[in-house]
């Protein structure tokens, strides 16, 4: 879920919020497979056999597990959990490495038991590794096979998927950090894998496999096991198109793939969260609402955003307290929205309602809801925060990110988007740059592009516009706005449907360092209420080298 290096930049850094929160999600984890092992317990052999049927790696190990108790266990069965270990499938080993190795079983097979052992090993099981240091010294060739089996597995899984834009590999096999915990941190080498995409944009490393060497010659056992990654990454770049690639032994470049003279950067930029110092932005929750605000107290007309009513043609003059001001909504019953189906509020008077999900405000005609909207605008993204919702308590800091060429306002839990993130979150032209919380719902993104000097940045802002609005017929924008404070920025923000609810997005386009410079911020629909005004705040004070 997190990669090595986001854990070691928060463990260096000493990122104390970013921590708690990835503990957090990993406590969540942990429980859902506390719950999804106590399921397949109560699950019937029918019901399990179904399951591993329809590929569920975990069921078929349950299903053998309860075949062998019951003394039911046929061949036919066997099946099943070798599909599971095929796709290195725990609970399958945990089942493979004691039905395999049952001495004179029916079923008894070295090398499936070995397999089994070595697929444990990955996963730090010190008896599993303990087997096989036993079983290589009568049987060495046998052990190796298991571990290229299972590394060969593991590489093309690692493999599958890429985009066709990757142009790249480079690996590296070092020793192990033994502050990991490993079976045996001595004779542990981990194999990364990195890809680097068209853009230029090295991937995180991806951790691929811990090889065990036996150490009796142990720089002839190092080449040996370059030498296989170099073979198995050579069949799949030929296979993927992939044009270039290195390996690395212990940080010297052992084989290079591809065209003479093709070089690749060596090591990924660093596009880290630094964090300079903590930001208090003064954020209060006022108790009247936009809904509010947005009538005339002359004569209760609607006020436009001018400030001006629509009605009496007078202006409105609103005191605004320093700081960010979140406005409360009123207190609403259910109904549905016809943005998007989720449940809506009705107030107290039956003449408004409200979204809590999308911030869509209605107009009530009888039991209808008419899309003229009042008080909190859906057409420029208005939302006030939800009757029973609280404030969330978030720190913030200024922090350097952007290699350093941006300085900006976060929440202080945010990282850099892993790969696995990155590939369902942006599947197709991904950002450079993308910062998230650990829980994936906030996030900044980046990208740094063709040349544009800051006079040109409102001209390119409106074109970019355009095409957006173009591009997402099903998107609702609300006004464009110009900052220029620190330095020319062009901003719009706009709602997009998602996979399950609305999208919040703030764009910005500004001129960093003579090129285009294309950011992003976004949140659920439904917590823009809180996260609206903060971005605004972020993108007006953002400082560029």
């Amino acid at each position: 879920m997190f990669t090595k290096k986001q854990i070691d930049d928060v463990v260096k850094n000493e990122r104390v919020d970013a921590a708690k929160d990835i503990i957090e999600q990993y406590d969540r984890l942990i429980a859902a497979a506390e719950e999804a092992e106590e399921r397949y317990e109560n699950m019937s052999i029918d019901e399990l056999r179904n399951l591993a049927e329809n590929a569920d790696d975990s069921a078929c190990a349950y299903y053998v597990r309860k075949r062998i108790e019951e003394d039911t266990l046929v061949a036919e069965d066997m099946k099943y959990l070798e599909n599971a270990l095929t796709n290195l499938n725990f609970e399958a080993a945990l089942i493979g490495a004691w039905v395999y190795g049952i001495k004179n079983g029916r079923y008894e097979d070295e090398e499936k038991e070995y397999f089994s052992c070595v697929i444990l090993e990955q996963y730090g099981d010190k008896d599993a590794h303990k087997k096989l240091v036993k079983a290589a010294k009568k049987n060495p060739q046998l052990v190796e096979t298991a571990r290229q089996a299972a590394f060969t597995l593991s590489l093309n899984y690692c493999c599958a998927g890429l985009k066709a834009s990757v142009t790249a590999f480079r690996i590296e096999i070092m020793p192990v950090d033994k502050a990991y915990g490993y079976p045996d941190g001595k004779s542990a080498y981990s194999v990364e894998l990195y890809f680097t995409e068209s853009s230029g944009r090295e991937t995180d490393g991806e951790d691929v496999f811990v090889y065990y060497l036996r150490g009796k010659n142990i720089k002839e056992e190092e080449k040996d096991l370059a030498d296989f990654v170099a073979e198995q990454m050579t069949q799949i770049s030929r296979k993927l198109g992939i044009r270039v690639g290195d390996v690395y032994l212990n940080e010297r470049r052992h084989f290079h793939y591809g065209g003479a003279g093709a070089e690749l950067r060596h090591g990924s930029a660093d596009d880290g969260v630094h964090i300079k110092a903590d930001e208090d932005l003064n954020i209060k929750s006022l108790n009247d609402g936009k809904l509010k605000s947005r009538l005339c107290p002359h004569c209760g007309g609607k006020v436009g955003g001018d400030g001006v009513c629509s009605v009496c043609g007078r202006k409105s003059e609103t005191a605004q307290e320093e700081g960010i001001n979140i406005f409360q909504g009123k207190d609403m019953e259910a109904l549905l929205c016809t943005q998007c189906n989720a449940p809506v509020k009705i107030d107290e008077g039956g003449k408004t309602a409200y979204c809590p999900y999308c911030g869509t405000t209605f107009d009530i005609s009888g039991s209808a809801l008419k899309n003229s909207i009042v008080g909190l605008n859906y057409e420029d993204l208005r939302a006030d925060m939800p009757k029973g919702e609280t404030m969330p308590d978030i720190k913030f800091v200024r922090a350097s990110i952007v290699e350093d060429m941006i300085t900006t306002v976060l929440p202080k839990n945010f990282i850099v988007m892993s790969d696995d993130i990155r590939r369902i979150k942006y599947p197709v032209n991904a950002p450079r740059y993308i910062y998230t919380t650990p829980d994936t719902t906030v996030n900044l993104n980046f990208n740094v592009l063709g040349p544009m000097r800051e006079d040109q940045v409102f001209e390119f802002g409106r074109q970019m516009v355009l095409i957006l609005r173009n591009s997402r017929p099903d998107a609702v924008f609300g006004e464009t706005r110009q900052f220029t404070k620190n330095g020319n920025v062009f901003f719009v923000d706009f709602i997009t449907a998602g996979l399950d609810q609305p999208v919040y997005n703030a764009m910005f386009f500004f001129s960093i360092d003579g090129r285009q410079g294309i950011g992003s911020w976004n949140c659920l629909g439904k917590d823009r209420w809180f996260w609206k005004p903060v971005f605004e705040h972020a993108i007006k004070t953002m400082q560029t080298k």
